[in-house]
């Protein structure tokens, strides 16, 4: 026996919130955006065109289109017409993917996001979710919205680029200067510019006319040398317009593009090829892609930022300077535990729990033994000399001033042995200031209030990242850009926060 059911029964609307769970992630999404400052709206009204959409309307769609793993602008335009809770929320308006699309990438919404993540920084902490004291910090890489094979390297844009002025001096000299009646000083025939290159197409175009003319003035009958010379002049015409001019351009203008950076994609030129793992044996592939910087605290995102090196260690410094706030204590892994990032927190007056690279291998048995422990050698401080575990003395040799491509100074001792061809090691590098800042460091981390914390970090930012990549399917970006994709990890980090919200109010 079945139930009796009708699809055709006329029945009158219904309020749709009545149809949603209580506790309902649209409500809290509602409720968040309906309760900020109108003045935040207002900056991004204009009194020309048509009335547009409200923003508030917008960036509600979006939200919750995010916590729904949908961030296509087509199909969060039919959740318009199919899903209870997008229609409540949009007040049963249909939005054209268009104008979503168009909203998603505006300077409008570059400007509102990071007020969103103040707001609800604010929220948490009213609500005693957050303390504001501690920051754990971490990245991911997060493949661009580009081409795998639309790389350009900057060592092959050098190599050509280089290749590229030794062939056009060689072609200078050898087929035009002869042929070029009117004589040309260039000032480095090593490198000719685009402009000297343009002067010269100028001379031939000039020198082209005067044998036409001198031609049709001067008939000849049979072989003419002038008709000869003219033909070889358009052919060197041709060759630096269409060849030289083209290709050196093209190369000084990926050589802007590249702003420090080894390569780039043709697509998305802010995105940089890094190495991606993108199976579990860690076979990975160079993709166009974004490393992402978050902060997090119980969970919650409270600022991002993208960048375009691969590696964490230089990252910190401008993600920290863009912070609202500062807090108490900074963690991270040994990603970020270089000297450079040590000092500046410090100068700045922010405690930190930051391993380096070599903490947990100095925790283990075998190389508390080493001879390669500087620990384990005796160290003179009145001849400046360290005497190995075998017996050999190193002497202090010189001083090593280093700069890396951040401008930072780093000073190390050389120590060399007395009998180098004996010595198993011919000399070492030693900076003393650095290894001051590592036992400080690793004094901290080995503590127990400190190792407490830091045993922290693998449950505040690792889970946030499997959430987003794995729960909502975010493992590429769908716009282009360093500020569009901004907008879009936002989206996406913001609407994990209020899934993370609901379920912290639930319990």
């Amino acid at each position: 026996m079945y139930k009796k059911y009708t699809t055709n029964q006329t029945s009158l609307p219904i309020e749709l919130s009545c149809l949603l769970s209580p506790n309902h992630i649209i409500f809290e999404i509602h409720e968040f955006i309906e309760s900020m400052d109108n003045t935040l709206f207002s900056q991004l009204d204009s009194s020309e065109g048509r009335p547009g959409y409200h923003p508030r309307l917008l960036i509600k769609a979006l939200l919750f289109a995010y916590s729904e793993g949908i961030y296509s602008g087509r199909k969060i335009e039919k959740m318009m017409t199919e899903n209870i809770a997008m229609m409540w929320a949009v007040s049963n308006e249909v939005i054209s993917y268009r104008t979503i699309n168009r909203f998603r990438s505006s300077e409008n919404c570059q400007k509102l996001l990071p007020e969103l993540f103040t707001e609800f920084t604010v929220k948490l902490k009213t609500e005693n979710l957050i303390s504001m004291n501690e920051l754990f910090i971490d990245g991911t890489k997060i493949e661009a919205n580009a081409n795998k094979y639309s790389f350009v390297w900057k060592k092959a844009i050098d190599r050509y680029a280089t290749s590229l002025r030794m062939k056009t001096k060689q072609y200078f000299v050898d087929e035009i200067q002869p042929l070029v009646e009117e004589s040309m000083v260039i000032d480095d025939l090593e490198d000719i510019s685009i402009g000297e290159l343009e002067d010269l197409t100028t001379l031939i175009e000039k020198e082209i006319n005067q044998l036409t003319t001198d031609i049709e003035d001067h008939p000849v009958h049979g072989k003419n040398p002038k008709k000869q010379k003219r033909r070889r002049l358009k052919k060197h015409l041709r060759k630096l317009k269409n060849d030289f001019i083209l290709r050196k351009r093209n190369y000084e203008a990926h050589d802007k593009v590249f702003n420090g950076r080894n390569s780039f994609s043709k697509i998305d030129l802010e995105a940089t090829f890094m190495r991606m793992k993108d199976d579990h044996m860690m076979n990975g592939q160079l993709k166009a892609a974004y490393n992402i910087q978050i902060g997090t605290e119980n969970q919650f995102v409270l600022a991002y930022d993208a960048f375009p090196n691969p590696t964490d260690t230089r990252t910190l410094i401008p993600f920290v300077e863009s912070l609202d706030y500062l807090p108490k204590m900074i963690i991270a892994d040994a990603g970020y535990g270089s000297e450079e990032n040590l000092n500046f927190l410090n100068d700045i007056g922010v405690n930190h729990l930051i391993k380096y690279n070599l903490f947990d291998k100095e925790q283990t048995r075998s190389y508390s033994s080493s001879s390669r422990n500087r620990k384990n050698w005796t160290y003179h401080s009145e001849g400046n000399y360290f005497i190995h575990p075998d017996g050999t003395n190193y002497y202090f040799n010189y001083i090593s001033h280093k700069k890396n491509s951040s401008g930072f100074h780093q000073d190390s001792h050389v120590y060399r042995p007395d009998n180098p061809e004996e010595a198993e090691q011919k000399a070492f590098y030693y900076n003393w200031h650095y290894e001051a800042l590592k036992e400080i460091e690793a004094t901290k981390l080995l503590s127990p209030e400190g190792s407490k914390i830091f045993a922290r970090r693998k449950i505040e930012v690792e889970p946030v990242f499997g959430q987003v990549k794995a729960n909502l399917g975010f493992t590429r970006f769908h716009l282009r850009g360093k500020e569009k994709i901004k907008v879009d990890i936002g989206l996406a980090f913001m609407a994990n926060n209020f899934k993370k919200y609901r379920k912290t109010k639930a319990i």
